[in-house]
């Protein structure tokens, strides 16, 4: 097989600075497509009432934690595939994507029936009892669905890997047009509430799924060429996927298992529907964040594949590139979100139970806006970690921020009891966040120079 059998494969062996720029605008793309997912959701959702809403934010801990899964295990084929090409080994790439399919549909089996088994006292726990019902509508279809959420992650994840950033893109974008249309059917139409926007979401994910089946398995294209032999369980390429997807799986897990306290701390402060506040100003986050949540993806397609070449010049280059560029990005997006405050507050609290809380929502909205360049740093730099095998530094720094951040929404939610006083706490632990990942990113940078006798970051 010839590594320069497509054009995603030249860029991934290219430049990696014009490979960033390439990977990074189709993967936006689909992260914009894959955040209005949520966002979509929370704007049909919001006719039915704050529970419903709450219902939303209580279970999306949950649900992140599965995406995470398959978010995960896909940045570890990813990571994987690219390093495979970058080392000229590219055949073995075909018996690290197959593997990476089984390994979630393990992963599926095991998860599916603890979830369900566990749904609703874990709910309970976690403070869904005056919304228990709209949270069991919501979170039960996610669920049984499970298998489908692992397995769109990993396929972006091959795509990415072998360079197929647009195909990635095609089935991101597709699979959020019909969760846009599949919403108000299911919801409205069909009179399945809050239900509905779960179903219409796993729908989304299956339609997604079949498009990136039928590309390689029927239609036979793309760069990565899957054999039945590669079906076969090996132990030796799984345990290279887990090597980066274990940690960044346990990442995203970590970050989900904290926002319960989150959770907690915001509903004993202003009551549930001060969580569905918090829920739709934190989607909105996510959307402006996508330019360094891509310049990530991009780093570790690319970096990899530089990791693998030997060429650490280049992976510095690429480093400090992304870095200016998405902090150039959010802050100007930052800018755009505090003009807008008034507006977007006044859209998502329409509804009579929720129009006391369009304040609070406007001075939250300025103070994310104040630490999202800062947050670049996080991704970037996490991003950078796993593309050099560094993923349990990145695990490590991401547990720091969450634990530090726990403990300050503790403090400020007894100590001062506003709802203020925690967006403060949140604007202290990401900067902290930030500055913490930029740090390790730093360090790794110049250990993995000396592998070759050169510096990539001058001494300080």
């Amino acid at each position: 097989m010839e590594v320069s059998a497509t054009k995603g494969v030249n860029v991934l062996l290219g430049d990696p600075r014009k490979a960033i720029v390439a990977f990074s605008i189709p993967i936006a793309v689909a992260l914009l497509a894959q955040q209005s997912n949520s966002l979509v959701d929370s704007f049909w959702v919001t006719g039915l009432g704050g529970n419903a809403m709450a219902a939303l934010g209580l279970v999306s801990p949950i649900y992140s934690i599965l995406v995470g899964i398959g978010s995960g295990l896909g940045i570890g084929a990813s990571a994987a595939i690219a390093r495979c090409i970058g080392m000229g080994r590219a055949e073995e790439s075909g018996g690290i994507a197959a593997q990476s399919l089984i390994i979630c549909i393990i992963a599926a089996i095991i998860a599916t029936p603890v979830l369900l088994l566990t749904a609703e006292p874990v709910l309970i726990a976690i403070g869904a009892g005056p919304t228990i019902e709209a949270s069991m509508e919501f979170a039960i279809p996610l669920y049984i669905s499970a298998v489908l959420i692992f397995i769109s992650g990993v396929m972006s994840g091959i795509m990415r890997g072998e360079g197929a950033v647009r195909r990635s893109m095609y089935i991101q974008v597709i699979g959020a047009i019909a969760n846009l249309i599949l919403d108000p059917i299911f919801i409205y139409s069909l009179d399945m509430g809050v239900a509905g926007a779960a179903w219409a979401t796993t729908a989304a994910f299956g339609i997604s799924i079949i498009i990136g089946l039928y590309w390689y398995f029927v239609k036979k294209d793309m760069f990565i060429k899957f054999r039945i032999k590669d079906m076969r369980p090996n132990i030796a390429l799984q345990r290279e996927i887990l090597s980066v997807g274990l940690p960044q799986t346990a990442e995203f897990t970590v970050m989900s298992a904290f926002n319960v306290t989150f959770n907690f701390c915001i509903i004993m402060v202003g009551g549930t529907s001060a969580m569905a506040i918090y829920t739709v100003a934190w989607r909105l986050m996510y959307i402006l964040l996508i330019p360094a949540q891509a310049m990530g993806g991009a780093i570790v397609s690319a970096c990899s594949a530089e990791f693998g070449m030997k060429r650490y010049d280049m992976i510095r280059q690429a480093y400090l590139f992304s870095v200016k560029t998405s902090v150039l990005l959010l802050s100007v997006f930052a800018v755009t979100m505090c003009l807008l405050a008034g507006p977007i507050a006044s859209v998502f609290t329409v509804a009579p139970d929720m129009q006391h809380l369009h304040g609070d929502m406007v001075v939250m909205l300025y103070i994310f806006a104040s630490f999202i360049p800062i947050m670049s740093l996080i991704y970037i730099g996490s991003s950078l970690l796993q593309a050099l095998k560094r993923s349990k530094t990145s695990l490590i720094s991401t547990f720091i921020r969450n634990a530090m951040l726990a403990a300050t929404f503790l403090i400020a939610a007894y100590c001062f009891g506003t709802l203020t006083s925690l967006w403060w706490a949140m604007f202290v632990t990401e900067v902290f966040g930030g500055a913490l990942m930029g740090y390790w990113a730093y360090v790794v940078l110049k250990d993995v120079a000396k592998r070759d006798g050169r510096t990539l970051l001058p001494d300080t």
